[in-house]
């Protein structure tokens, strides 16, 4: 196997990464001090594992001059124990983080099947979905055919209501999440009896105003308790969705302190998760079953590679894409992460203030400058709820 990595930037052709070429340096540099040897060693381990490369190639990594390509970090990282999640993420190669969130969320669907574990979220006409598509509104709410109750017993049973946090097959394999909804006031709309008319049919017409339709209506303010409510997911699906949100933040949000040093730190801790999901996805996948991205994933990495909107900007609109996905996975875990991530989370509003002139891929002969608007102005709204960070021993841990 040989080595196939870009040429220098000089030379025209962009790399796959989304880290500027100011940046490079920085990447080396991890890179260099987490593996600890020198690149004469490292060259000897990867040649003892059939990769062909050069002392010298290593060491234009090292300084930064060079990146390499993901088959080619794919085998330092092997030759060097480093975490290749980690790595993909600090060097920017965002579409190899996407595929990374596939295969987590497919390990994930495999272990709800295996212990009968699904949510609430039911199809059309209360039509039965997979295990992964019940968790969308609810996360994981029955857990071996049982209701998770949390130890609270259900009016209509005898036996005592499920609470399987002290259960050894449940923490190896499941995380529970919780964050805390202050008390707050909302407004409440009463409507009247509902009449039936003859032939069992009834209508109701939504207003657009309530002043403007039955007087019978009312509204009122009502104080909402506080509450703490809670998300469980297996956890190579949680694991998918806290890197979905700290790698791919949405225009105008800001982290909170010490988030982005989590992001790499899961991400470094969740390699074995990694390896495991793309072990047993590869065995499948060999014995004819095709594999393919969510169509909100590919999405994103469609934006990714789209060269008619600026380098800059991708980044930021396959971002959209990815928290749909994740929302689309599993909303409550979603709004859990981003709460404990960020600060601030960014709001639309307004029409852009400016225009770049910016260049794009163009055919021969056809101008290359164009005037495009700049992303639209957000406004970065601050969090109230609380909520902290998962450990990411405990997330991770699997036995």
């Amino acid at each position: 196997m040989y080595d196939q990595d870009q040429r220098a930037p000089k030379t025209g052709r962009r790399p796959p990464t989304f880290l500027t070429t100011k940046e490079w340096p920085a990447a080396g540099k991890w890179l260099e001090e987490s593996i600890g040897i020198t690149a004469t060693e490292l060259q000897k381990r990867l040649l003892e594992r059939d990769f062909t490369t050069s002392s010298n190639r290593l060491r234009q990594y090292f300084a930064g001059e060079r990146l390499p390509e993901p088959p080619t970090l794919r085998a330092i990282c092997e030759a060097g124990d480093l975490s290749y999640v980690e790595a993909v993420d600090r060097f920017g190669y965002y579409r190899e983080i996407i595929k990374i969130f596939d295969d987590l969320v497919w390990l994930g669907a495999r272990w709800l099947e295996e212990d009968d574990a699904r949510g609430g979220t039911v199809g059309p006409l209360g039509a039965d979905v997979s295990h992964l598509r019940s968790l969308r509104d609810t996360g994981v709410i029955f857990w071996k055919g049982e209701p998770i109750t949390w130890g609270a017993q259900l009016p209509w049973r005898d036996k005592p209501g499920l609470d399987p946090r002290g259960i050894p097959d449940f923490q190896d394999r499941y995380i529970d999440v919780e964050w805390r909804q202050l008390e707050h006031r909302a407004v409440v709309v009463k409507f009247p009896p509902i009449e039936i008319v003859p032939g069992g049919t009834f209508s109701m017409k939504a207003p657009y105003r309530l002043e403007d339709v039955d007087p019978s209506l009312s509204r009122e303010s009502v104080d909402v308790p506080e509450r703490s409510p809670h998300a469980t997911l297996p956890k190579p699906i949680a694991v998918a969705l806290l890197l979905a949100v700290l790698a791919f933040p949405l225009r105008g949000d800001g982290y909170k302190e010490g988030a982005p040093k989590y992001r790499f730190d899961l991400g470094n801790a969740a390699n074995a998760l990694v390896k495991e999901a793309k072990r047993l996805r590869e065995n499948i996948r060999v014995a004819g079953r095709p594999r393919g991205l969510h169509p909100l994933l590919q999405r994103a990495c469609d934006e990714l590679d789209d060269r008619r909107i600026p380098f800059n900007y991708r980044r930021p609109v396959a971002a959209e894409y990815v928290v749909i996905w994740a929302n689309a996975t599993c909303k409550p875990f979603t709004e859990y992460a981003r709460l404990a991530a960020f600060e601030f989370w960014g709001e639309a509003g307004g029409r852009s203030w400016s225009t770049d002139v910016v260049q794009l891929y163009k055919p021969p002969g056809t101008p290359m400058d164009v005037r495009i608007p700049r992303p639209s102005p957000f406004a970065m709204q601050p969090q109230l709820q609380p909520a902290d960070l998962v450990d990411i021993d405990e997330l991770t841990r699997h036995e």
